[in-house]
């Protein structure tokens, strides 16, 4: 049995538990704090109690309890005995605190001795103050700490053996790998990213004026996706705007789809209206009518080739993107279609009066030259337009006011009233009509007076 016990704890602590349990000094840590923890609140600042029963009180207010109500009874128009015994229960010990007010306070003394019987009725079934004990004091400064301890000790196994190396640590070591798990496809594209970018920081053009923003951007065709994207600042880390760089257009299908076209973008929050972008064209795409079709609206179109610049201008800013180095991919492409990797470089300056013109390093520029302008049409002289004389002015003629539509007669005098007391109607005279007001003279609303000539020129 003992044999048995010794192997089992040399199995199960020695080999398992004891590498993940805590060292002691942890542990005296952990003591030594919840010590300070109980000292704070016992001592240094207690806990401060409110509403609580009055058998919880201090005796000294316990007696105040009693004399209150020896004042209420002596002062109440009613009988409320009952409350008092009910009030007097609250106590632990009604009679003895009555009989000894008594003899503190003889002024006291008749209320006191009133409420006497009604104390001894309570009496029976007081409340039990709490008993304290110096076992009761001091078990909460043994027992906590060794709780504690416990505790800390079992959830630190448990940590060590179940939750960090299930949860955490393939994530820490997916954080030290760029982001996604080690051994997965993402793992292995993340790192080929880094290393692309520390090849190509070896690569980058140097300026005489240092501009604000100069970042390396590497596609590849293995990639899950490509889109770039740099934050613009200047000395003071004010921002300034965004550049980069994504896939503009693609060619192939399924697992040949490759990247024929880039395209190059630039934020300025000072022209916040619109966003510049230029596109980089394979040499398939840039010269395939049907694609040039799709890229010539999105921008400048660039023939990509090492040393090809593309530039863009906004409000407060200037960038240059150059590429670096390309690789097309070899397949059931198009030759020089599908690019299988691509180095570009972003600069950007501030269009002041430091840094309008960024010198420009001696490199093979690729543009495509602008249609010549449209002749214009010869002017056709004009003949001046012939005086033409004033157009007579109307005459305005009074006419006759017209006659009236009823004559003027008078009427016959009323006949007499006819049986059943009937008069008949007279009839009723319209009154005459007054002529219309004179017709006003037309307006001459005419600016040039007759003169203006509105034919359409030849």
């Amino acid at each position: 049995m003992i044999k048995w016990l010794q192997d089992t704890y040399n199995g199960l602590y020695k080999i398992l538990l004891e590498p993940v349990t805590p060292r002691r000094k942890m542990v005296a840590a952990l003591v030594i704090g919840v010590l300070i923890g109980l000292l704070w609140a016992y001592v240094i600042q207690p806990v401060v109690f409110y509403n609580a029963d009055p058998v919880s009180l201090h005796q000294s207010w316990q007696d105040e309890w009693v004399r209150m109500l020896a004042d209420r009874r002596a002062s109440a128009n009613t009988n409320i005995d009952n409350e008092i015994i009910l009030l007097l229960r609250e106590v632990d010990d009604p009679v003895g605190v009555v009989n000894r007010l008594t003899t503190e306070r003889p002024d006291l003394a008749p209320r006191l001795q009133a409420i006497l019987p009604l104390a001894e009725a309570a009496q029976p079934t007081a409340a039990i103050a709490p008993q304290p004990n110096l076992i009761g004091d001091i078990l909460p400064w043994i027992i906590a700490p060794i709780i504690a301890a416990i505790l800390f000790v079992i959830l630190t196994w448990l940590f060590n053996l179940f939750i960090y190396p299930n949860f955490i640590e393939p994530r820490l070591r997916a954080m030290r790998s760029g982001g996604k798990l080690e051994g997965s496809a993402g793992g292995a594209e993340v790192k080929q990213l880094i290393e692309d970018r520390k090849a190509a920081k070896e690569q980058v053009t140097t300026f005489t004026t240092p501009p604000l923003m100069q970042k390396i951007s590497v596609y590849r065709s293995t990639y899950a996706q490509y889109d770039d994207s740099f934050s613009i600042e200047d000395e003071q880390e004010k921002f300034l705007g965004e550049c980069g760089g994504s896939v503009s257009e693609k060619i192939g299908v399924g697992a040949d789809q490759k990247a024929t076209a880039i395209e190059v973008w630039l934020f300025d929050k000072d022209d916040f209206v619109r966003t510049m972008t230029t596109i980089f064209a394979s040499e398939h795409a840039y010269n395939d009518p049907g694609l040039r079709a799709k890229l010539d609206p999105k921008g400048q179109v660039t023939l990509i080739k090492p040393g090809a610049v593309a530039t863009l201008e906004t409000q407060s800013l200037r960038l240059e993107a150059r590429i670096k180095e390309v690789e097309y991919a070899t397949g059931p492409l198009p030759p020089n279609s599908g690019i299988d990797k691509l180095t570009l470089e972003l600069a950007t300056w501030r269009k002041d009066a430091a840094g309008a013109t960024a010198p420009q390093p001696s490199v093979t520029t690729t543009t495509i030259s602008a249609p010549p302008p449209a002749t214009p049409f010869p002017a056709t002289p004009v003949a001046p337009a012939p005086v033409l004389p004033a157009p007579p002015q109307p005459t305005f003629t009074p006419q006759a006011a017209p006659a009236p539509m009823f004559p003027s007669a008078p009427l016959p005098p009323p006949a007499a009233p006819l049986g059943g007391g009937f008069t008949p109607m007279r009839p009723v005279q319209p009154p005459p009509m007054t002529p219309p007001p004179p017709a006003r003279p037309p307006v001459d609303d005419d600016p040039f007076g007759g003169t203006g000539d509105f034919r359409p020129i030849r």
